[in-house]
């Protein structure tokens, strides 16, 4: 009776310890890098590790939507660098706001073309996303010409990547507004509710009557809006772009979103705790660039981390199934 109730109490840790295992994580490489680097926990680098984390996590929100759906998208990275490249080229004839309302709403109609093509289609998101994210950075490279994009505009448009609101820079803001509300459609809306349910079980959600065609695309326009949000803010930092920009930055996202716990099987994740998962990423790479690591070694151990929270979730999944 003893030894029952033991093993039902190591039971509930081990099952706590699994769900709040990222934070657990977080907590305990922050704890350790401060010891190594005293630098790490000062002011300016904190919010430096924030700055950074900002425009992957701003598409990692739209990643996490697409994960939970059951799909994948990879072609965010070359949307970032077609809106940022064309934010700067429609400055000059249209004033900047126009400019960032036209390049998100082009974000979302390449959300909804790869999500047309993932449900409608019935091609595996992860090929159709393969396919667009080969078209859009033709189109990138098509749009510059092969050249670097540039605005002296130094304004209102660069307070969005460079600006800040007190003391706090305006991309950490923008990051941790979009996390809360998207955190709330995820958890408190309709929407949220039935991409979970048709990530879990697709078939499941069709005959419970929810249009599942819809909702898939509605998660790749999340995805795509996300991009062009963050290819704004991308804009605005570096007031350039060149036909390079975002390559790799989708890896990044999907990484954020599945060290935060996004099930990549689908059905389960959450935008709070990719928030995490982008800083856990983003912490990793600082530390190293404060103890001078080479940059390849950063690569591979980047390599270790997300194959690590794959495999957890994989085996986590085929141990309760």
């Amino acid at each position: 009776m003893t030894f029952e109730k033991d093993k039902h109490q190591l039971n509930k840790i081990f099952k706590v310890l699994g769900k709040y295992k990222i934070m657990i994580a977080f907590l305990f490489l922050t704890i350790i890098i401060s010891f190594i680097t005293p630098r790490f926990l000062t002011w300016v680098n904190i919010l430096n590790v924030f700055r950074q984390s900002s425009i992957v996590g701003i598409i990692a929100i739209g990643s996490t939507f697409v994960i939970i759906v059951g799909g994948f998208d990879i072609s965010v990275g070359s949307t970032l660098a077609l809106t940022a490249a064309m934010v700067i080229g429609f400055q000059n004839f249209i004033p900047w706001p126009i400019a960032i309302l036209f390049v998100i709403i082009i974000g979302g109609l390449l959300g909804v073309l790869n999500g047309f093509l993932s449900a409608k289609i019935k091609i595996p998101a992860i090929i159709a996303t393969l396919g667009t994210m080969t078209i859009i950075r033709g189109a990138v490279y098509l749009y510059t010409g092969g050249y670097p994009v540039y605005t002296d505009t130094m304004g209102a448009f660069s307070f969005i990547g460079n600006g800040y609101i007190g003391p706090i820079p305006f991309p950490i803001i923008l990051l941790l507004v979009l996390i809360i509300l998207f955190q709330f459609i995820l958890v408190k809306t309709k929407l949220g509710r039935y991409i979970t349910a048709i990530g879990g079980n697709k078939e499941a959600a069709r005959l419970s009557g929810v249009n599942v065609d819809f909702y898939i695309i509605m998660a790749f326009l999340i995805g795509g809006v996300m991009a062009s949000i963050s290819g704004v803010v991308y804009a605005s930092r570096l007031l350039s772009v060149t036909p390079l920009a975002g390559e790799g930055y989708e890896l990044d996202a999907i990484a954020s979103a599945v060290i935060g716990g996004t099930s990549v099987s689908g059905g389960e994740g959450s935008v709070a705790k990719t928030l995490v998962g982008a800083l856990l990423l983003t912490m990793i790479t600082n530390a190293f660039n404060l103890l001078g690591i080479n940059l390849y070694f950063q690569y591979v151990f980047k390599g270790i981390v997300i194959l690590t929270a794959v495999g957890f979730d994989s085996f986590s999944k085929n141990k309760n199934s």
